[in-house]
């Protein structure tokens, strides 16, 4: 958390492979490392977290999702395995931000 702290200028803490551990507290273990007055955001919902850090980005800005990488699955307790892939959530949801976009500027006057 320190180092996200140090170099980030907003965090999304999100949920990743908690497997038999308590995905809350996992992110608590995370925040200790930060001070109060860390920009910070946590949303459990992987692509909630990822669709809301594009939406605060602005321009020129870098948005960093990490964690994943190109693991299929959100491992869960007792072995479940829920099937994601951060670059496909990415795909889409940057597809759904041009589309939104495009939609806004077909309706100026």
């Amino acid at each position: 958390g320190a180092i996200a702290e140090r170099f980030c200028d907003e965090i999304i803490l999100t949920n990743e492979d908690p497997y038999d551990e308590d995905p809350e507290k996992i992110i608590t273990d995370m925040k200790k490392g930060m001070s109060d007055t860390a920009p910070l955001t946590v949303i459990m919902d992987r692509r909630e977290a990822i669709k809301t850090a594009f939406e605060k980005a602005v321009e020129n800005s870098c948005v960093l999702i990490s964690g994943k990488g190109t693991d299929p699955y959100i491992m869960g307790p007792n072995g479940t395995k829920t099937p994601w892939s951060d670059a496909q959530v990415v795909q889409e949801l940057l597809a759904d931000l041009a589309d939104s976009k495009t939609t806004a500027e077909s309706s100026l006057p």
